[in-house]
């Protein structure tokens, strides 16, 4: 019972680290991403690279009632800039990649 034990264990880690081994790279690399925020709004711009990004926002909405508020912005190519107009206090943005 115990060998049997150890042969489903081996042949799982080895099928783990298969899958793990051939997974493909990620295709975005976005450069020179910056967020930054005027007012309600926020916005994120690349300078550089490839694919598109959008700016994330997340925070607690202005009316207490509605509470914890995440938001992203449309997705945008290199040196285009992504914006959302943030209704509240905003405790975290940052800059999503996509191919």
């Amino acid at each position: 019972m115990r060998s049997r034990f150890t042969a489903m264990s081996a042949t799982a880690l080895l099928t783990a680290s298969l899958l793990v081994g051939s997974a493909s790279p990620a295709h975005a690399t976005l450069t020179g991403c910056t967020t930054w925020q005027e007012g309600y709004v926020v916005h994120s711009k690349c300078t550089g690279g490839t694919g598109t990004q959008a700016v994330y926002v997340s925070g607690v909405h202005v009316n207490p009632a509605v509470g914890w508020v995440a938001m992203t912005g449309p997705r945008v190519g290199v040196g285009e800039t992504s914006s959302v107009n943030f209704p509240g206090t905003v405790w975290y943005r940052s800059t999503t990649l996509y191919d």
